[in-house]
């Protein structure tokens, strides 16, 4: 069967009408869920969906311990606390005791403690069948995550679990597929070598 804008050809022909919501392309890897941030701030997915793409998030009903930092294409990506202390905890260590001196702040050094700076502690609640993600204040100020009432999309991807604001995730995808014909075989090949 082929998919027509909302619609899918059956074995006759015949135009059929597909649920409306998200869809994930079986077999990927990757999903993108458009999600209206509630009024407490939260972000609620099905369990299951998010477990099929984030391996790192668990379905035992208990809190996760994350970090939320700016995400390298936009929004915030959201890793467990564990593997962001130890990031820290690396970058400290090579530091060893000499603080920055202020001759040095336009080093790439620099610019990573900025990014561990720049990080939120939040919880992702599991519960039985969804989980729920409190989206901090600061974050929401910026505008790199959207408010009570908006509408957010979250990626996930293997290890990587992002949330973005609709309209920011639409105008970055609409760049990146102004490229995704001379891309693509590059991409392939990076790939390939990583």
């Amino acid at each position: 069967m082929r998919t027509i804008g909302a619609f899918e050809a059956g074995v006759s022909g015949r135009i059929i009408p597909m649920p409306r919501g998200d869809h994930k392309i079986e077999g990927t890897p990757y999903r993108v869920w458009h999600v209206e941030v509630d009024p407490s701030n939260r972000i609620r997915l099905a369990l299951a969906e998010i477990q099929a793409v984030v391996p790192w998030v668990k379905g035992e009903p208990k809190p996760l311990d994350c970090v939320a930092t700016p995400g390298p294409a936009g929004g915030v990506q959201i890793e467990p606390l564990a593997a962001h202390e130890m990031l820290g905890r690396s970058y400290i260590e090579a530091l060893g005791d000499a603080p920055a001196e202020a001759s040095e702040s336009g080093q790439k050094w620099v610019d990573m403690a900025r990014l561990l700076a720049t990080s939120w502690r939040i919880t992702i609640s599991v519960e039985s069948s969804r989980i729920n993600i409190t989206l901090p204040e600061p974050m929401r100020k910026a505008k790199q995550v959207p408010e009570a009432g908006g509408l957010a999309v979250v990626f996930g991807f293997g290890e990587i679990l992002e949330v973005w604001e609709a309209v920011k995730w639409h105008d970055y995808m609409s760049t990146v597929a102004k490229t995704k014909v001379s891309a693509f075989s590059r991409v392939i090949e990076d790939l390939l070598n990583r």
